[in-house]
């Protein structure tokens, strides 16, 4: 639009000119080495116009005669440039198929052709990388490092050699470096924050976390907990320093962060009641029991109130089992506490609805352990208690802290897996089961049905077999304790009738009575 405005402005200009010349005619006179010319003024314009084209005519061709070199200077590195690009873009088709050697021959062809640009030099980098030769490949990342265009992508070379090799702490240098170079990229912060946190560098990973949510890296939800996560390994570190008041402050500041956090609420809980805040210590195991309910905030719970009797010690248990009456930590707990309290029955009732809460996963071990418990305080009876023991070792287990990356079993939390390492993997749950099952789901619905109230009146005895609870296969008890269980072979009798419980060997039918009663005083007596 610019152009045609100004080509109708000049043209206009021209037709003026012209228009005015014809209007005012004149002559000109010129004398010159004797001669004398007077030309009309239009011609003299006209010669002038002629004259400065022919001008610029010859100044355009003797121009374009000595640019000729150079045009075809320009020609040829410009097909050399054209060859370079084109090896650069194979060399990284090769880098992405994996192939080492094509990928180093065309990262040297590349190199030739482009004299070197930066973008070679990571094409040979990775060429040396994906060949095993990692010296080459430093190399050739530090000196991208010298060139200002390539220096970050040098930096970020470095630092995945340096994760590769397991130097964090190097690896933390690259990437601090990095960070002040463009401190809005997205893994830069990210790696700066796992860095930080896997050297120690708490405040560092804090600030880090920070970075993230103004970059919106990371949202705010998330950046919460892993900032509680923080805080609470800085309790933990305070805490093994001796600094217990610090450390204190850090897991009520961690806690009161993220409530979800299990962790954070047991460490709080306890070192409340360090203090002999004991207040403090059962406010925080009854607003975390909703949530996540274990054995040890029960154990807290219980150190809460030290001077109670162990049957103040069964109210306060009811009182925060109430908060989540059908975890089975619930019922663990207040069948502990009636344990203590010596209220047999009670005990029973809540071992016998963890039976029930079990389904089809037999008893696990902390059931087994307070049943072996339970026959040893009530009946004296140390041959029952010692089978519940064996079926302990042989159970399921507790929950544990549980590395969600990994599996790895923990004894005690902490902000990276011990084994693999990995940040905020541990969870509240039950760990994968790999050794032996000592019971069946059919087996437990079993006991329950032979249960039978104390003076009730003789039932006619039924098969084992031939009732099967809740559509699950029948099972029959082995000679032995009492968890060597197998399915029953069933056999139909001709006439289509239910088949009918193999019956023990003779030599082994006391073993099996012994059994028997065991089992009848699992649970508590129908109603």
């Amino acid at each position: 639009m610019r152009r045609a405005l100004v080509f109708a402005v000049l043209a206009a200009a021209a037709i003026f000119a012209a228009y005015w010349l014809a209007q005012n005619p004149g002559h000109v006179t010129i004398e010159w080495l004797g001669y004398r010319l007077e030309p009309p003024i239009t011609f003299l314009v006209i010669v002038a116009i002629v004259f400065s084209a022919a001008v610029i005519l010859l100044y355009r061709i003797i121009r374009g005669i000595l640019g000729t070199p150079g045009r075809i200077g320009q020609a040829l590195s410009a097909g050399r440039r054209k060859r370079g690009y084109k090896a650069l873009s194979q060399g990284m088709v090769a880098v992405a198929a994996g192939d080492a050697s094509e990928a180093a021959r065309w990262s040297r062809k590349a190199d030739e052709l482009l004299e070197d640009p930066p973008i070679t030099l990571l094409l040979s980098a990775q060429a040396a990388q994906l060949g095993g030769d990692e010296k080459a490949a430093e190399k050739y990342f530090n000196a991208m490092l010298e060139k200002p265009e390539t220096r970050f992508l040098g930096l970020r070379g470095l630092l995945m050699q340096a994760l590769r090799e397991g130097d964090n702490e190097r690896a933390l240098g690259y990437v601090r470096q990095a960070h002040a170079l463009r401190p809005k990229t997205p893994w830069v912060v990210t790696n700066l924050f796992e860095l930080s946190e896997r050297t120690g560098d708490l405040d560092g990973a804090a600030r880090a976390l920070k970075q993230a949510v103004k970059i919106k890296v990371m949202d705010k939800a998330e950046a919460a907990h892993k900032e509680a996560v923080i805080t609470l390994a800085k309790a933990h570190r305070l805490l093994a320093e001796g600094q217990k008041e610090e450390a204190f402050t850090q897991s009520r500041h961690a806690d009161k962060a993220d409530p979800d956090l299990l962790a954070a609420a047991l460490l709080h809980a306890r070192l409340a009641v360090e203090r002999k805040a004991w207040r403090e210590a059962g406010k925080v195991v009854e607003r975390s029991w909703p949530r996540t309910p274990s054995a040890e905030l029960a154990a807290i719970y219980r150190d809460a109130a030290p001077e109670a009797k162990p049957l103040e010690q069964v109210k306060r248990f009811t009182k925060l089992a109430a908060l989540n009456p059908k975890h089975r930590e619930s019922h663990l707990a207040l069948a502990e506490a009636n344990l203590e309290a010596e209220l047999w029955g009670e005990a029973r009732r809540h071992l016998g609805e963890l039976v029930k809460l079990a389904g089809e996963d037999p008893p696990r071990a902390q059931v087994c352990r307070l049943m072996a418990r339970l026959e040893e305080a009530e009946h004296k009876d140390t041959a029952t208690a010692r089978r519940w023991l064996e079926r302990a070792a042989a159970a399921p287990p507790d929950p544990a802290w549980v590395c969600g990356s990994c599996g790895a079993v923990a004894t005690d939390w902490s902000a990276d897996c011990g084994a693999c390492g990995s940040f905020d993997s541990l969870s509240w749950r039950v760990p994968r089961h790999v050794g032996p099952v000592s019971l069946g789901g059919g087996e437990m619905l079993q006991i329950a049905a032979k249960a039978e109230p104390k003076g009730a009146a003789a039932r006619p005895a039924t098969p084992a077999a031939a009732t099967p609870a809740a559509g699950l296969p029948a099972v029959t008890p082995l000679p032995g304790p009492p968890d060597r269980v197998k399915p029953a072979e069933p056999k139909s009798g001709g006439d289509g009738s239910a088949p009918a419980a193999p019956k023990p060997a003779p030599e082994e039918e006391d073993d099996d009575d012994s059994e028997a009663a065991a089992v009848e005083s699992y649970l508590p007596p129908r109603r």
